[in-house]
C-alpha cells in the first residue's frame, strides 16, 4: 500500500521545466480572437467547436522547434477532423459505432509509434471519432470539421507566429547544448563526475535529434561518447585543454548562427580524440536521408505496435459501448476523450495518466462549476473560458494534472457561455471517472502483460541492436553497410531501455521491483553501446579492435542474460502455482 501511496506522490510531483508563460499568453489571444469571431457569427455551435480545436491544439505548442509545433498542429487538425467527419457520417447504429470506435483506436495506435508528431494525429483521430458519435452537434459533419480546422488555425497563428522573427533559435540553442554538454564532458573525465555529464549530454543529444540540427553536432556528441567509453578503462585519462575550448568556440559560434571553425590541432593521442577533431571540423558519417522514414515505418511492424493498438482499440470500444448505453446526451463524447487520452503509451503509462486526469478533471470541473455557480452564462463565462486555456498552457510543462485542470474548465465554460449549466460539471466528472475505470481495468488490470516491465525495458531489442552496431564497428569503414543506422538504432534502444527502466519506478507493485533489479543493467548497457562506439573510432584509425570487441560481445550477452532473467522471475510471479 505504501508503494501504491508513492506513486501517487510521485505521479502528482510538478516537473522542473519553467512555465511556458509567452506561451500562454499567445493562448490567451487565440482564445480572445475566437470569442470576437464566434460574437460577430453569433453561432455558439461554431464557437464551442472552435473552442474544443483550441483546447486541444495548446496540448501541442508548448514546446520543441517551431516546426514541430506547426507539424503537431497540423497532425491533430488533420486527426481530428477525419474522425469527426467519420464519427457523424456513418451509421448511428450502436454495434457500428463500437466497431468504428474500435477501428479508429487500433489505427490511432499503430500510426502513434510512427514518429514524435504521429501520436497528436493518433490520438485526435479517437477523439475525433467520439466527437463525431456523441457531440450532438447541429452542423454537418464537414462544416464541424472546417470549424475545427479553424480554431487549429487561429491557435497556430497565435502561437508559431514568433518563427517570424526566431527563425533557427531553437535549433542552433539545441545544437550548441550538445556541444557545451560535450565540452562539460571531457572537463569531467577523471574527476569522477562523468557519468552525471554523459547523462547531461544524452538529454542535449536527445533534444538536438528531435530539433533535427544538423548532422555535425550529433557526430561530435558520438566522438565524446568514445572518449567518455575510453576513460573508463584508463582511470588517468586526460582530455586536451584545446579539446575543451574548441568545443566552447563551437557552441559559441553555433548559437550566434555562424558556422564551426575551430582549432582542432590538439595532441590527439586516441582514437576517440582524432574522431572529435574530424567531427568538428565537418567530416561526418554519410546517411541516407530516408532512414528516418524507413525507421519510422519498420516500427509498424513490432508485436509491440500491434498489441498497443489492440489495447487502446479494446479500451475505446468498451468505452464506446458504455457511452451508447447510457442513452443520455449529456454524456456526449468525454468518456471516450477521456480513454483517448489515457491509453497512449507514447506520453507515459496508463496509472499515470489515470491519476494526473482523474485529479485534473475534478479540479477543473469544480473551478468551472463556481464560476457557473457566479455567473450562469455571457461575457465573464467567456473570459473565464479564456484564462483556463492559458493556465492550462501556463502549466503544461510542469505537470499534466495542472494542464488538464485548465482544459477542462476551458472546455466546460466554452459550452456555457450562451446558456449555463450547472450540472454539466457534476457529469464531467462522472465521465472522466467511468472512462479512468476503462482504461485502468481494461487497459491495465485485464491486459495482458500491462502489470511486467515495458517491453523496452526488458533489454530484448536493445541487445539485438547493439549487437548489430559492434558487429560494423569493428569492420573497416568502406565496409560498413547501413552505419548511422544502426549507431542510432543501438543508441535510442539504450536509451529508452534505461528511460523505461526509471518510468516503471513509478508504477504501481509489483512493477518497480522489477524495475530496480534490471536499471543497473540498462545502464550497463548505455556504457557498453558508448564503448561500441570506441571500438569503431579505433577501427577507423586502422587499429585491430578484435579483442576489444570479443569483450564488448561478451559483456552484452551478460546483459541480455541477465534481462532474461528478470523476464523469468516476472513470469514466475505470475503463473498459478501447481496443485
Amino acid at each position: 500500500m505504501r508503494e501504491v501511496g508513492r506513486a501517487v506522490i510521485t505521479a502528482l510531483r510538478p516537473g522542473p521545466r519553467p512555465y511556458a508563460v509567452a506561451a500562454a499568453l499567445r493562448a490567451l489571444v487565440a482564445a480572445g480572437v475566437i470569442a470576437v469571431v464566434g460574437a460577430v457569427v453569433g453561432d455558439l455551435e461554431v464557437v464551442g467547436i472552435a473552442y474544443l480545436a483550441a483546447a486541444c491544439s495548446v496540448a501541442f505548442v508548448t514546446g520543441g522547434t517551431y516546426r514541430n509545433r506547426s507539424i503537431a498542429l497540423c497532425a491533430q487538425g488533420v486527426g481530428a477532423a477525419g474522425g469527426i467527419v467519420v464519427g457523424a457520417t456513418l451509421d448511428s447504429d450502436p454495434i457500428a459505432m463500437i466497431a468504428v470506435a474500435a477501428i479508429g483506436g487500433l489505427v490511432s495506435g499503430l500510426v502513434g509509434g510512427i514518429g514524435p508528431n504521429a501520436p497528436a494525429f493518433g490520438m485526435m483521430l479517437s477523439i475525433g471519432i467520439a466527437f463525431g458519435q456523441f457531440g450532438g452537434s447541429d452542423l454537418t459533419p464537414w462544416r464541424q470539421a472546417v470549424w475545427y480546422g479553424a480554431g487549429t488555425f487561429v491557435v497556430a497563428a497565435a502561437t508559431v507566429s514568433p518563427w517570424i522573427f526566431r527563425r533557427g533559435a531553437i535549433e542552433r540553442a539545441a545544437a550548441a547544448d550538445v556541444l557545451d554538454a560535450a565540452a562539460d564532458l571531457c572537463v569531467a573525465v577523471g574527476t569522477g563526475t562523468e557519468r552525471a555529464a554523459r547523462a547531461r549530454l544524452t538529454t542535449a543529444s536527445a533534444t538536438a535529434r528531435l530539433a533535427r540540427t544538423p548532422a555535425q553536432v550529433q557526430q561530435v556528441s558520438f566522438a565524446v561518447s568514445a572518449i567518455y567509453a575510453d576513460a573508463a578503462e584508463s582511470p588517468n585519462a586526460h582530455v586536451p585543454t584545446g579539446a575543451v575550448d574548441a568545443l566552447r568556440d563551437a557552441a559559441r559560434q553555433t548559437r550566434s548562427g555562424r558556422p564551426i571553425s575551430v582549432d582542432t590541432r590538439w595532441k590527439a593521442d586516441t582514437a576517440a580524440l582524432r574522431a572529435l577533431a574530424r567531427a568538428l571540423r565537418g567530416e561526418v558519417d554519410a546517411d541516407d536521408p530516408r532512414r528516418r522514414l524507413r525507421a519510422s515505418l519498420r516500427t509498424l511492424r513490432t508485436a509491440t505496435s500491434w498489441l498497443n493498438a489492440a489495447r487502446l482499440a479494446a479500451c475505446l470500444g468498451v468505452a464506446t459501448a458504455i457511452t451508447a448505453a447510457a442513452h443520455e446526451p449529456a454524456h456526449s463524447f468525454w468518456l471516450p476523450l477521456t480513454v483517448a487520452v489515457i491509453v497512449r503509451p507514447e506520453y507515459g503509462s496508463v496509472v499515470f495518466r489515470t491519476i494526473n486526469r482523474v485529479a485534473g478533471s475534478v479540479a477543473g470541473a469544480l473551478v468551472a462549476a463556481g464560476v457557473l455557480a457566479l455567473w450562469p452564462y455571457g461575457v465573464p463565462v467567456a473570459v473565464a473560458a479564456a484564462v483556463s486555456l492559458g493556465f492550462a498552457v501556463l502549466t503544461a510543462p510542469k505537470l499534466y494534472a495542472l494542464s488538464v485542470v485548465g482544459v477542462t474548465s476551458s472546455a466546460l465554460l466554452a459550452v456555457s457561455i450562451g446558456h449555463g449549466d450547472v450540472v454539466l460539471p457534476v457529469i464531467r466528472v462522472i465521465d472522466t471517472l467511468a472512462g479512468a475505470a476503462v482504461a485502468i481495468v481494461v487497459g491495465y488490470v485485464l491486459w495482458p502483460g500491462a502489470r511486467r516491465l515495458p517491453q523496452p525495458a526488458r533489454l530484448t531489442a536493445a541487445c539485438a541492436a547493439a549487437q548489430e552496431y559492434l558487429d560494423q564497428a569493428q569492420l573497416p569503414r568502406d565496409g560498413r553497410v547501413h552505419w548511422a543506422r544502426r549507431r542510432e538504432e543501438a543508441y535510442l534502444s539504450a536509451h529508452q531501455a534505461k528511460d523505461a527502466c526509471l518510468a516503471a519506478l513509478a508504477e504501481p507493485p509489483p512493477v518497480p521491483a522489477g524495475a530496480r533489479r534490471i536499471l543497473p543493467t540498462a545502464v550497463e548497457l548505455e556504457e557498453t553501446t558508448d564503448a561500441i562506439t570506441a571500438v569503431g573510432a579505433a577501427a577507423d584509425a586502422g587499429d585491430d579492435v578484435t579483442a576489444r570487441a570479443a569483450e564488448l560481445g561478451r559483456r552484452l550477452d551478460s546483459i541480455r542474460r541477465a534481462g532474461e532473467a528478470v523476464d523469468r522471475a516476472e513470469s514466475t510471479i505470475r503463473r498459478p502455482m501447481s496443485p
